[in-house]
């Protein structure tokens, strides 16, 4: 019997060894990855801009960097895609020559991104952001890029006439819907299709060039919806949900199809 207990006691020590190490190493893979360079990240700041936002000075879309590994970068400037070798290591990244490809683009401030990736420079992850350090100043902020990519559907519309409508109310035959992929939106406002271009910064997000078609449907409040897209300058991603806002007033709750 004296043995038995033994041999019991012996395996649930064991047990919870092994259940505490994988713990241990879960939170520490699970830190590890947050600190982890590696993976894309995208512009969200950059010194000697001469455009009031990075929306305005990328249109085209903010640059990125995509640390494939520890040795090789593939990049966007805004307008170009640049790929070449780097090294990281100790907390610093340098920066070998970078091949691009050679297209024109006007209004876009990529020269004074692409200078800067020159040399060596230290890095931090600090709250989920990359900084990239010259000297004691950081000269530029990443961020992951946005999770916007997918189909939407609204669940919840806040109208400038605060009235109590339902959302089926608001939208009888079918509810708005909207799909984001490779800086480009499409979808319906509850009538009409619309399409146009997006970019997304950080948390910041601006609609471009947004064209609908002009069917009329009695009842349903598309104007009111379209006001609300149209002035969309931010989002949040809460409880799997995508929270837009026009102005910073929270306006729409979409959730993922």
């Amino acid at each position: 019997m004296k043995s038995v207990i033994f041999r019991l006691t012996l395996v649930l020590s064991l047990i919870i060894v092994i259940t505490s190490c994988t713990t241990m190493n879960n939170s520490t893979s699970g830190n590890s990855d947050k600190q982890s360079i590696l993976g894309k990240w995208e512009l969200v700041q950059i010194n000697q801009m001469k455009a009031t936002s990075i929306s305005e000075a990328y249109p085209g879309g903010a640059p990125v960097l995509n640390f494939i590994s520890t040795k090789m970068l593939s990049a966007s400037d805004g307008c170009n895609s640049l790929n070449g070798g780097v090294t990281v290591a100790d907390g610093e990244v340098t920066f070998g020559d970078m091949m691009s490809t050679m297209k024109a683009c006007a209004n876009v401030e990529d020269n004074n991104f692409t200078s800067k990736l020159k040399g060596k420079l230290k890095y931090s992850i600090v709250d989920d952001k990359l900084l990239l350090i010259q000297g004691d100043i950081v000269i530029m902020t990443f961020a992951r890029p946005s999770t916007l990519a997918g189909t939407w559907e609204l669940e919840e519309f806040i109208g400038k006439d605060k009235s109590a409508k339902t959302l089926n109310d608001r939208f009888p035959n079918k509810k708005p819907m909207l799909t984001f992929q490779n800086n480009m939106v499409s979808g319906n406002d509850g009538c009409n299709s619309l399409n146009g271009a997006y970019i997304a910064v950080g948390n910041s997000l601006t609609m471009k060039n947004v064209a609908s078609t002009r069917m009329f449907c009695e009842g349903v409040d598309d104007a009111a919806f379209m006001d609300r897209f149209n002035n969309v300058n931010k989002f949040e991603m809460k409880d799997d949900k995508l929270v837009l806002f026009a102005n910073d007033i929270k306006t729409m709750v979409f959730k993922k199809k």
